[in-house]
């Protein structure tokens, strides 16, 4: 398998395996061309709705994070590279897509860091219901979520940090920061990753969650 990412108005096939048959070059093309149109679909959706203004305004970031979130999953899945060494390149490519007015920065250093990818943490906010990512807060409290390295290490964890906020009558911004601090300091030079859901769920039960 190989990913299309533009470098400086260039085109370059990445491939974790190095060399790039023909073939791949053509499946390459086509998630490349489904990313563009899908992007474009989304972005006149938004403008259209009055979410986003023609100056990068978002009326409501974190609809618009979900939906791209959304379209993404879509195309990652259509084509089977989730999970593939390729992956990271996937999430990578992204940045060669998306308008100024979606993403009016340059690519940030992080964005080579898949794990820690924007678009694939708006991806993996979209693999939950609206109603679940709502319940959370705006798109801030996301992202101090998303800006917790500790968190994003596991799954469980993630999953365990949204639950006990979704059923948390304090959210917001200020409130919540103490909290998923908290669970940075609890995990700390701890690999979830090797425990047993009793020995993470002990772990995670130290936390104070109000």
């Amino acid at each position: 398998m190989a990913i299309l990412v533009r470098k400086n108005n260039q085109k370059i096939y990445l491939s974790s395996s190095g060399a790039v048959s023909n073939r791949e070059k053509k499946i390459a093309d086509k998630i490349d061309r489904k990313l563009n149109e899908s992007l474009k679909t989304l972005e006149r959706k938004w403008l259209s709705e009055g979410l986003l203004t023609s100056k990068g305004v978002k009326k409501n970031a974190l609809l618009i994070w979900y939906e791209l979130g959304k379209s993404l999953n879509q195309i990652i899945d259509q084509y089977k590279v989730r999970g593939t060494n390729d992956e990271p390149f996937f999430w990578q490519s992204i940045y060669g897509h998306v308008s100024p007015i979606v993403q009016r920065n340059p690519a940030p250093k992080r964005s080579l860091e898949w794990k820690r990818n924007h678009f694939r943490l708006c991806a993996k906010m979209a693999e939950r219901s609206w109603n679940e990512v709502n319940k959370v807060g705006t798109w801030s409290e996301w992202r101090d979520i998303f800006d917790n390295a500790k968190i994003l290490e596991d799954d469980r964890v993630l999953d365990w940090v949204v639950k006990t906020i979704s059923n948390s009558s304090k959210r917001g911004h200020k409130e919540l920061r103490p909290f998923i601090h908290a669970t940075r300091r609890r995990l700390t030079k701890i690999d979830t990753t090797i425990l047993s859901e009793k020995e993470l769920s002990s772990k995670l039960d130290d936390i104070n969650v109000e």
